[in-house]
């Protein structure tokens, strides 16, 4: 029993720093947000209490409900893309050829670079007066292009900045993932006379599934927080047909300075982040069965 507490004791104080750390940046923050998103603020300062007000406002004066299909739409979209790239890039790299490593080495490269400066980039190459790729398209066409004035246009060159972004991120799962399966599973696969065709989708796949599975659920959450790379980009333009759920509540908070908007918004993200944490739990223990 001794033993029993002291080992308690010694966790304990072990943990207390990031416990300290987590209270402090994380659960504090957060009562500080729901306690001010049911109630008027002017500027950072606390008003009267309000009930559901601010949450009414936002999915009904504020454009919440277009926000939120916004949301999910860039989520889904640049799933869509980074997945299916993200583990085809991720095999290719997986083979033994010369000068692999230098083709990891550019692959991941857009991943190191900052989200403002990844869209400071993409800005000035998609530029209408002096973008390089508008410029070529200028001397194919004889028309200059305003590409980020279209709506539609705009919402797919977000979702393409942020897959070449962040694709890596998956690149480099699959290719971990790929180097635990075991050689002598591939060899017993083309003995009993298997294609590398079938080998991949019925051996290889499947193997890979949870890693592959854990990388969806990390990326669509970061996607649906992402503030940065669009705020830069378009910031939210045009007319809010790029704004997410983030992006409105970072312009509320820190542009308008309507703090009771910008908590009721973060709460909002804050239970649908809850949702996908426990759709993320409840896969594993899918994969773990």
């Amino acid at each position: 029993m001794r033993k029993k507490k002291g080992d308690t004791g010694r966790a304990i104080l072990f943990l207390a720093p990031a416990l300290l750390l987590i209270c402090c940046f994380t659960v504090i923050p957060i009562f500080e947000a729901v306690y001010t998103s049911f109630h008027k603020t002017q500027y950072a300062m606390v008003g009267e209490f309000v009930g559901l007000k601010n949450y009414i406002s936002v999915m009904v004066e504020s454009d919440g409900l277009k926000n939120i299909i916004n949301s999910i739409v860039y989520v889904v979209l640049s799933l869509l893309l980074a997945m299916p790239i993200g583990i085809g890039v991720g095999t290719l790299l997986n083979r033994k050829i010369r000068g692999m490593t230098i083709f990891r080495t550019m692959i991941i490269i857009p991943w190191t670079l900052s989200q403002t400066v990844t869209a400071l980039l993409w800005k000035w190459l998609l530029n209408g007066n002096y973008g390089l790729i508008t410029s070529w398209a200028y001397q194919l066409t004889g028309k200059k292009m305003d590409l980020f004035s279209s709506a539609i246009i705009a919402k797919i060159l977000v979702v393409i900045v942020n897959v070449w972004n962040t694709v890596p991120v998956v690149i480099i799962l699959t290719i971990a993932a790929l180097q635990t399966i075991s050689p002598e599973l591939i060899e017993a696969a083309q003995v009993d006379g298997a294609s590398r065709k079938m080998i991949y989708w019925k051996l290889t796949l499947p193997m890979i599934r949870p890693t592959m599975v854990t990388a969806l659920v990390m990326q669509s959450i970061e996607y649906f927080n992402m503030v940065t790379l669009i705020y830069v980009l378009t910031a939210g333009g045009p007319f809010n047909a790029t704004q997410t759920l983030s992006l409105a509540a970072y312009q509320n908070g820190f542009d308008y300075w309507h703090m009771d908007i910008a908590a009721a918004y973060s709460i909002i993200i804050f239970l649908l982040n809850i949702v996908f944490s426990l759709f993320y739990v409840r896969i594993l223990k899918t994969n773990d069965n």
